[in-house]
């Protein structure tokens, strides 16, 4: 139930909560593909200036929604103001577990929120930000309660229905008390489709939330057709085949648009003798170490063409965090010789990577999208990517597509680059022409459709 009156409004709103997004950041530093969605959705001109959106989180123990100024959003792009950021919001978040009601905590919360928990009851919120920051903070992070919705207005949720264990629930009663149009984003329903590989916990509450969420959702988006088709199979499974599902664009504008300003020789040079790559030949990989991204697979293509090539093959680097159900690869990683495993890995020291690459490999088994694929293409990296999910669609005809599953052909698909150098500057130079005549969305194009959707006219 939400607490406080409903005011009546006399345009439509569109809410777009961004409670994982402060759920993330509240235990890491660094984004994985489905915060840098949403964060690139949040940051963008039409959402952030339109007047009628509002952004919200939900705390944990709480049935309402609180206010997120945009402004704070906006600034997590900043590579000089990310930090003070992350540390805002974990003061937010902490000062939010005191909104909530016991019995409420005792079933929303998971062991990781305890800490919070405390720090919020002994109004611990300005240490906790000054910790992360190692600044004093400016005033005390005090959430604000948001005007409930109303059956007039949409609520865009974006995804991520996995961090509070009453999540679905809150927004079901949401849905059933104002009556709201519920708008959901899906990135992939792959926990649902594969569980093997994912952790039980994250499986557990990803589809019993998404089950509980299901009937009460007006509208789904996605942002491939791939994942089109799966949550299409998924409604007719369950006869809710009258809910209307589209796509809206991916933005291409990582990185703040690094894709498209000249890079900084100097500040990349210093990104790379920082991450001890200064002079060093190498081939890229980016994505979390887990089973889905089918690293095992790359390994075993490196280690042959290291027999067969020698010296001529340039190392390996692996950027990514620690996933689940991962521990042999993860000690394959450490005991390699000619491989890197770097965690942690800032934005512009990213980039620095993308750009001094030889080429990347995205070998995933499936993806909803591919974004270490498109950040390759677009900062003019050739990239060898697997042929499944939406990976062809993302690629569009510039990547160099193998089975995942076939070790021989993703092994002779790096050796042709490694030891034809033409072929690599050729593949290198396509990709310039490719993208001086190609106009790819941003974010701003992926919020205006999310807009005209929500509103039924350009805004």
């Amino acid at each position: 139930m939400l607490r406080g009156e409903i005011t009546a409004v006399s345009e439509p709103r569109l809410f777009f909560d961004i409670t994982g997004l402060l759920h993330w950041y509240a235990y890491f530093r660094h984004p994985t593909g489905i915060q840098r969605v949403i964060e690139g959705l949040a940051a963008s001109q039409p959402l952030r200036r339109h007047p009628r959106v509002e952004f919200v989180a939900r705390f944990i123990g709480d049935d309402s929604f609180y206010r997120v100024e945009s402004s704070l959003l906006a600034r997590l792009s900043v590579p000089s103001e990310r930090r003070q950021v992350i540390a805002r919001l974990r003061g937010l978040f902490t000062a939010g577990m005191r909104s909530g009601r016991f019995g409420m905590w005792l079933g929303d919360m998971r062991y990781y929120h305890l800490p919070y928990l405390w720090a919020g009851i002994l109004r611990l919120e300005s240490a906790v930000e000054a910790t992360f920051s190692g600044k004093r903070p400016i005033g005390r992070p005090t959430p604000e309660r948001a005007t409930p919705p109303t059956r007039h207005d949409v609520f865009f949720h974006p995804g991520d229905i996995f961090w509070q264990k009453r999540g679905a629930a809150t927004l079901v009663e949401l849905r059933e008390r104002t009556g709201v149009r519920i708008v959901e984003l899906v990135h992939d329903l792959f926990p649902h489709e594969h569980p093997d590989w994912f952790q039980a916990g994250l499986v557990q509450l990803f589809t019993r939330g998404l089950d509980q969420l299901a009937p009460h959702v007006d509208t789904w988006l996605t942002h491939s057709q791939f994942v089109r088709g799966q949550v299409e199979r998924y409604l007719a499974d369950r006869a809710l085949t009258n809910r209307r599902v589209a796509t809206i664009p991916m933005g291409w504008d990582s990185f703040g648009g690094a894709s498209r300003t000249p890079p900084d020789p100097a500040s990349e040079e210093l990104s790379l003798r920082r991450l001890g790559l200064q002079d060093v030949r190498f081939i890229l990989f980016v994505g979390t170490v887990e089973p889905r991204k089918n690293l095992s697979t790359l390994l075993d293509a490196w280690s042959r063409l290291r027999d067969d090539l020698g010296a001529a093959v340039p190392d390996l680097v692996v950027v990514g965090g620690r996933g689940w159900r991962s521990e042999n690869v993860r000690n394959r990683l450490r005991r390699m010789t000619g491989v890197r495993w770097l965690r942690g890995v800032r934005d512009d020291e990213l980039v620095a990577l993308y750009r001094h690459a030889r080429f990347t490999v995205a070998p995933s088994y499936a993806e909803g999208w591919g974004l270490p694929v498109q950040e390759s293409l677009a900062l003019g990296v050739p990239c060898i990517a697997s042929s499944g999910g939406a990976i062809p669609e993302v690629a569009n005809g510039l990547a160099e597509l193998v089975d995942p599953t076939d070790t021989a052909a993703l092994a002779a698909a790096m050796a042709r680059w490694i030891v034809n150098e033409d072929a690599l500057a050729h593949a290198r130079a396509r990709l310039a022409r490719e993208f001086e005549r190609l106009h790819l969305p941003s974010w701003d194009d992926s919020a205006k459709a999310l807009l005209e959707l929500v509103f039924g006219v350009q805004s």
